[in-house]
């Protein structure tokens, strides 16, 4: 195709450098570099998602784009890159509204559904957005561990506290959407609702998972405290709150976890993380 074809030159023009360093013109971040990363970056997302079509591999991977593969981690190694670095699943709901739709085909479906946390691609019993999560989101997405130092998990979920901590309240409002009155006149983009009334009557339970995944987050979803805390809550919200409760609070914590954003809310170990754990409270709210 064209668009293989166009590809085919960056890989072959990158060669000619490769030695060098990485980037374009070598050793150095260029406007040229500048000018890529955005379309490049989006691409190895979307077309994954949209079509099935690699072009981001883990490394030691074999892989047809060998010279991109090692731009990537060369602009990976530049600060003022990472810290506007997005995720897979942030550009590829993003992304149609800005284009004006993209188009599925079913050879993505399978990366499509691993991306979204539905189905892992390694193992279609389970979501994978579940704990244990699969390093490198079962070798689609490479994990940024090699840049950001080699950030264990511990500190992805410091992370994921810290930012759940510092916005609570409003954290809290705006999960509650989720359970509330869609906004009007509605917009295009899937997960963006700027009108959305929150539902109060969740608030106070929304409130408390919060407070349990942050607790789980820090001593671990194995730690019998948090679990008997978790069970309790949830069991309250199930018999106590009634059906209609339950449902409203599944659909807030849901909203919330599928609205966590790249770089904008957190890193991506932190919102691997967090969306993980707020499967793991659902797990208990829904009874699984």
């Amino acid at each position: 195709t064209e668009f293989m074809s166009v590809l085919q030159t960056v890989e072959d023009e990158l060669s000619k450098t490769a030695h060098k360093g990485g980037f374009f013109l070598g050793d150095r971040i260029t406007m040229v570099d500048i000018m890529f990363a955005p379309f490049l970056e989006r691409m190895a997302a979307s077309l994954l998602f949209f079509k099935g079509f690699q072009i981001r591999v883990v490394k030691g991977e074999s892989t047809m784009y060998p010279n991109v593969n090692k731009w990537f981690d060369a602009m990976e190694s530049t600060e003022g890159y990472t810290v506007t670095k997005s995720d897979y699943y942030t550009h590829c709901w993003d992304l149609p509204p800005q284009l004006g739709g993209c188009t599925y085909e079913p050879d993505g479906e399978p990366y499509e559904n691993a991306i979204n946390g539905v189905r892992s691609i390694l193992d279609d019993s389970r979501g994978s957005w579940e704990l244990p999560l699969e390093p490198n989101n079962g070798g689609l997405e490479p994990d940024w561990n090699d840049f950001l130092n080699n950030m264990d998990e511990h500190a992805a979920k410091r992370e994921a506290v810290e930012r759940l901590s510092f916005n609570h309240d409003g954290i809290v409002i705006f999960a509650s959407r989720g359970a509330g009155k869609k906004g009007m006149p509605p917009v295009m983009a899937a997960l963006s609702d700027p009108n959305a009334a929150p539902n109060e009557a969740v608030l106070s339970s929304v409130d408390a998972v919060l407070r349990i995944v942050c607790l789980a987050l820090l001593d671990g979803t194995q730690e019998q405290s948090t679990i008997a805390l978790m069970k309790e809550l949830a069991r309250s919200i199930r018999m106590e709150g009634g059906e209609v409760h339950q449902e409203n609070v599944v659909k807030s914590i849901a909203y919330l976890r599928d609205r966590i954003g790249v770089p904008r809310d957190m890193r991506l170990p932190a919102a691997r993380q967090l969306r993980a754990h707020l499967n793991w409270a659902l797990s208990f709210i829904l009874d699984e």
